[in-house]
């Protein structure tokens, strides 16, 4: 008769015979994967397991307790499945992969353990016997500490467990005190041996005794040795018997769990058998033995092994009490409705009871976990420490990480185990509380690039952004209010360059490119000169306020376009009204074509009318100018039809003017400068800058620039050229000893016209921040004279149209670390003849599409003669995407860079009477 099999929690009631004892033995231990977690492989002839199903373990418990009633035997075994079991363990780390709900696995191990301890104490607290099974013939010593881990634990609750017990009306009170019936007899079940011993003769059968003996002796010590087995057997979680064998090594073949090739192997050797009652017997040890090999041999079976402890317990029971004074043992055999009846109560105390004591097993089972608990907390202040060695008062985030990384290393170096990214996560969160609490920097940046040094407050310039901000959420008030601070100082000329002074690195537009320069011109006097205004807004009404950007509005004047560049060999001078326009532009407009500005003219194109010069092609440094009789006529004319666009007075630029600024908007302050020092006879080409401050020696000069003005159609009346004769030039007064005349005028008739030649000087400045100051004779070139103060260099490359002149150059002071120095400065003396230099200052601080920046003149600037002029750009370069910020180490001239075409040379036009 085939046992019938339950699983836990049972129902008496689907039992017959259940006023007969039965005595319980159970089976647990490790499997192999192949096996799908069966361990009752010893007692397959007698519970007849379908090894065809695939195990299922309660979700909640991580464990199943299946159990066989043999009527026969009066027997119940009982089967736990659980993380031992190969099978189950790999189904449960997919899982844990597939969710990771924890970071570390042995989180989860530490967990499944728990869990199966519980479900096993089950098993000690109703069986009578229980055997351990292993896959190989060494005994796992990782059982130790489990063993001890329940037995701690059990004698902690014994008195809840009686007081489970004693709402069962037919336990007896012995059991009831001792909470169990009897303490179990653990015997061990070894599923393999070495090669030699396999086989099946006298030798080997000997061999295996010997093995066997020697396993005994070593479990019993390592038992009694960590008392989990002592002399009173009921005060022990389990007890070995003292004179009978309790471990068995299974030396058989090892039988295949290819359950159909099995079935197909028996039936080949049924049809080899010729008599039919043969058959008939190996037909019926298949029906009740799947798994067992004909060699199976009854002098030695684990059956016989097995059976002689049940028989024991059916007779005068276990008493495992060893000693002098020994007390016999409590030992009951209940009847099978009993045992349902504690099993379930045992079942529900253990699964889902919440005792303190129950649950302080999870700690004594979670070793991995103490110790990583106990390494983490021992290393976490050392890193802490590490991190809070030489801190300064405040500081940046960037330094708070860098030294957050290093507190972290020294972390990595001795921490262990699964709690490491806990404990990691601690040490960040309180490196970062400690950085937080006043000492956090302020770190918003200022428009050159430096952090604010200051600790994090309220108040101040927004900056050039980038810096740390106020959390919305938190608790800003008790922020102290304050202007921002990097504690970077520069040196920097006023708006003339006579006068330098330190200046505080700016965090605010206003401050970088007017205030401080307003404040220094005072202190100078430079206020009191002569000045060009740039356009700024002027408010109409209290109400005004700053404009709201949009990328898609760009200027529709001659400041939007962006095909500024000039044609090689001629000038072509920014403007943003209608007042001012090229000679070619009004060669176009007389011929009907098109402005070479741009193709497709418009009725908001303003055509640009004035009697320009510009550089030929084929004589390069020569400015034509060239006065037709209806130039007025023409220039009236295309004023009446252009369209003026006058800028708002109730809105503000907010921030800097350039090309893709929106139209009709000025800014409340002009970053530009232009200031007449006085007469051209202030500098003296022998002497040098001598009243120019912080100028290195060598580069205190300024450069020539010979320029040949022709003229053409030129009217006799009312002019103010000088005139020439067959010997010269009326008036000319060549060069002598005092050559700082510069007001000379050279002429020549030619074929064209009527040739001058007007002498300038310009000077392209670069200021480093510690205040050195140089000229540049070229793109690339530092200028300097020799030791008796002569310039060999000219103007041409400085002036060229064709050659943009770099916004940064690396500053010859000699330094460790060379500084980049900053174009700042236009010097331009103007020579005495009829003609006005302008200029037209276009810079482009950044490689494209960096826009570029503009003074906002409607016409290119024109400069008084015989003075001496000095034009200032702006100190820092921002456009709606913050500030472009000068470079740290020398880069292209493509980086930054001052567009050709600035000069220009325009005649008088002299007074009608």
């Amino acid at each position: 008769m085939r046992p019938q099999k339950f699983t836990l929690p049972i129902d008496a009631s689907s039992f017959s015979h259940t006023n007969k004892k039965v005595v319980v033995v159970s089976v647990f231990g490790k499997s192999q994967y192949r096996t799908k977690g069966c361990k009752t492989d010893m007692l397959s002839s007698i519970l007849q397991v379908d090894l065809l199903n695939e195990p299922t373990v309660d979700e909640t418990s991580m464990c199943e307790i299946e159990g066989y009633h043999n009527v026969k035997d009066k027997t119940v075994y009982l089967h736990l499945r659980g993380f031992l079991d190969s099978h189950t363990l790999l189904s449960e780390y997919d899982r844990f992969v597939e969710k990771q709900d924890c970071k570390d696995f042995l989180s989860v191990w530490a967990h499944m353990r728990y869990k199966y301890a519980r479900a096993l104490l089950v098993l000690f607290h109703i069986s009578h016997v229980i055997i351990l099974t292993h896959p190989t013939h060494t005994f796992d010593y990782s059982y130790i500490h489990l063993f001890r881990a329940m037995d701690i634990v059990r004698q902690k609750i014994s008195p809840q467990l009686s007081d489970v017990l004693s709402g069962i009306s037919t336990i007896p009170k012995d059991w009831i005190s001792n909470a169990r019936p009897c303490s179990p007899r653990v015997l061990f079940y070894f599923e393999s041996c070495p090669i030699p011993m396999t086989l099946q003769d006298a030798d080997n059968g000997g061999n295996i005794k010997k093995l066997e003996h020697s396993l005994e002796d070593q479990i019993y010590h390592v038992l009694r040795k960590n008392r989990i087995v002592t002399n009173i057997s009921s005060n022990s979680l389990f007890a070995i018997p003292a004179n009978q064998e309790f471990v068995y090594v299974h030396n058989g073949p090892t039988e295949s769990r290819d359950i159909l090739g099995y079935m197909m192997k028996k039936l080949i050797q049924s049809c080899k058998v010729s008599s039919g009652g043969s058959t008939s017997r190996s037909l019926a040890s298949l029906d009740t033995n799947l798994e067992t090999d004909d060699t199976e041999i009854e002098t030695r079976s684990f059956k016989s092994f097995l059976q002689q402890h049940i028989n024991l317990a059916f007779g005068r029971g276990f008493d495992d009490n060893v000693g002098r004074h020994s007390v016999p043992a409590y030992f009951e055999i209940p009847t099978l409705s009993l045992f349902c009846n504690v099993a379930n109560k045992i079942l529900e105390y253990f699964i889902k009871g919440i005792d303190k004591e129950l649950l302080s097993l999870h700690s004594l089972l979670d070793t991995d976990v103490k110790f990583s608990k106990s390494r983490c907390s021992k290393v976490l202040p050392r890193a802490l420490q590490t991190y809070q060695e030489n801190l300064p008062q405040h500081y940046t985030r960037a330094y708070h990480e860098s030294k957050l990384a290093h507190a972290m290393a020294v972390f990595e170096m001795h921490a262990r185990g699964p709690l490491f990214e806990e404990f990691s996560e601690k040490l960040q969160a309180e490196c970062d509380k400690h950085w937080r609490t006043g000492r956090q920097m302020c770190e918003v940046l200022s428009l050159t690039g430096n952090p604010c040094t200051n600790p994090i407050h309220k108040g101040g310039s927004e900056g050039a952004g980038g810096g740390e901000q106020l959390e919305p959420g938190g608790d800003n008030s008790e922020l102290p209010i304050m202007e921002h601070c990097s504690g970077v100082r520069y040196i920097c000329a006023c708006n003339c360059g006579r006068c330098q002074g330190p200046r505080e690195d700016p965090f605010s537009l206003r401050q970088a490119n007017y205030d401080y320069f307003q404040m220094l011109a005072k202190q100078c006097g430079c206020a009191q000169l002569e000045s060009i205004q740039f356009p700024i807004f002027q408010p109409s009404t209290h109400n005004f306020r700053a404009a709201q950007l949009f990328s898609g509005m760009k200027r529709k004047d001659s400041l939007s376009r962006t095909n500024l560049s000039t044609p090689q060999g001629q000038t072509q001078p920014c403007s943003l009204g209608v007042e001012n326009t090229l000679n070619d532009d009004i060669t176009a407009y007389e011929s009907g074509a098109p402005s070479p500005l741009k193709s497709d003219p418009t009725e908001e194109d303003v055509p640009r009318l004035s009697n320009k010069t510009s550089l030929t092609p084929s004589d390069g440094h020569k400015v034509v100018i060239e006065v037709s009789d209806d130039a007025e006529n023409t220039k009236g004319s295309l004023l009446q039809k252009s369209l003026v666009r006058q800028p708002s007075t109730t809105e503000y630029l907010p921030g800097m003017l350039h090309t893709e600024s929106p139209a009709g908007l000025l800014p409340q302050f002009s970053s530009w400068s232009l200031v007449c020092l006085g007469p051209s006879s202030l500098y003296s080409h022998n002497l040098g800058l001598q009243h120019q401050a912080g100028v290195l020696p060598t580069s205190a000069f300024l450069l020539p620039w010979d320029v040949t003005v022709r003229l053409e159609h030129q009217k006799e009346r009312g002019s103010l050229w000088p005139t020439i004769n067959d010997h010269g030039v009326h008036g000319y007064c060549p060069r002598g000893k005092n050559f700082q005349n510069l007001n000379t005028i050279r002429g020549r008739k030619s074929k064209s016209g009527k040739e001058f030649v007007v002498k300038i000087f310009v000077g392209v400045e670069y200021e480093c921040p510690r205040g050195h100051r140089f000229m540049a004779s070229a793109p690339d070139k530092v200028l300097k004279a020799t030791g008796n103060g002569i310039v060999k260099d000219s103007g041409n490359k400085v002036t060229s149209s064709t050659t943009d002149m770099p916004l940064y150059f690396p500053c010859p002071c000699r330094q460790t670390q060379p500084l980049i120095a900053q174009l700042m400065r236009i010097h331009v003396v103007t020579p005495k003849a009829p003609v006005h230099v302008t200029l037209n200052p276009r810079v482009q601080p950044g490689p494209p599409p960096c826009p570029i920046f503009v003074t906002g003149c409607e016409e290119p600037i024109k400069l008084s003669q015989s003075a001496y002029w000095v034009l200032r750009l702006p100190y820092v370069y921002m456009g709606e995407k913050g500030p472009y910020l000068p470079p740290k180490e020398p880069v292209p001239p493509s980086h930054g860079r001052l567009l050709a075409g600035m000069y220009g040379i325009s005649e008088v036009v002299p007074e009608k009477k």
